[in-house]
């Protein structure tokens, strides 16, 4: 149907996507609202152990320096929607839901961006301040070795299991214990994996576990399973600290919004922009990631 046909009918208007899309991005970030224009993610270096003293000699000295820092930026982006007078006057709802759908692509484009971080984290176009991709079996130890946080397992409860103890091990870069897995956690992992669902509910929900019926261990961490349609590598998951999570959303400025009247036509321009900006944290702990 043609607006100059719909101008002649009552129409009951519907414009498809305006289903508020999902947040689940907030899960996995540090979220930022700093009104600067950059934002310096500075890691200071940790104290390794005290070391012995006679009584009488000078103090050993700890060396406490940034020795790992990230820079982080923000991109623009903006959108406007041009809609002609006597449409709108012609068709009931049509500048009510064009607003309506604005805010739909604001907030997809926000998750959309918290994706593509997220799904980043395993190569080097997000490196920790280390210079190695943030989830990676080779974070390098001042004195030597690594720390590991990456596995190669399809998501079940051996996997979930491996993943805590790999938080249990987890060092400081001076190889201090710094043990998160008892933190409140965030299991990620896309629909794309067509038993994640299944295993999901069987790991965190069910009681019993495996078919010998043993109890399910799994039970006893506190651990919010996000299956998140923007995410579509099937062989991808991880659990993220809620508390220590690498990786920072900064919001420069939010979606603002605004309706004008162009003078020139009439019409009616609705206008919104943003800045937003997401990197990782210089140091790599609070998330283990799997690539099977």
């Amino acid at each position: 149907m043609s607006l100059t046909e719909v101008r002649d009918t009552v129409v009951l208007p519907f414009m498809e996507g305006l289903t508020q899309p999902s947040e689940a991005w907030r899960q996995f970030f540090e979220v930022r609202t700093d009104d600067v224009a950059a934002v310096k993610l500075a890691s200071y270096s940790g104290i390794g152990g005290v070391p012995e003293w006679d009584g009488s000699n000078d103090i050993s000295t700890a060396d406490v320096n940034d020795r790992f820092n990230t820079s982080l930026s923000y991109t623009k982006y903006a959108l406007q929607v041009r809609l002609n007078k006597y449409d709108i006057r012609d068709v009931p709802g049509l500048l009510e839901n064009a607003v309506r759908k604005l805010g739909v692509a604001v907030a997809n484009t926000y998750g959309s961006i918290g994706a593509d971080r997220l799904e980043d984290v395993y190569d080097a176009t997000s490196t920790a301040g280390d210079g190695v991709a943030l989830i990676s079996d080779s974070h390098p130890l001042a004195s030597g070795g690594v720390r590991d946080n990456k596995l190669t397992s399809a998501f079940d409860r051996t996997a979930f299991m491996a993943a805590i103890n790999l938080a249990s091990l987890w060092k400081s870069y001076h190889g201090q214990e710094e043990d998160w897995s008892g933190d409140d956690l965030v299991m990620y992992g896309s629909p794309a994996d067509s038993s994640l669902r299944e295993n999901v509910h069987e790991v965190f929900r069910s009681v019993l576990s495996g078919q010998d019926n043993q109890a399910n261990v799994a039970l006893g961490y506190n651990v919010t399973p996000v299956i998140w349609a923007k995410l579509t590598d099937s062989t991808r998951w991880g659990i993220i600290s809620r508390s220590r999570t690498p990786l920072v959303y900064w919001i420069r400025s939010g979606a603002e919004q605004s309706i004008d009247v162009d003078v020139d036509n009439r019409g009616t321009k609705i206008t919104v922009d943003f800045a937003i900006g997401t990197q990782v944290k210089p140091d790599p702990v609070g998330i283990i990631g799997s690539d099977s």
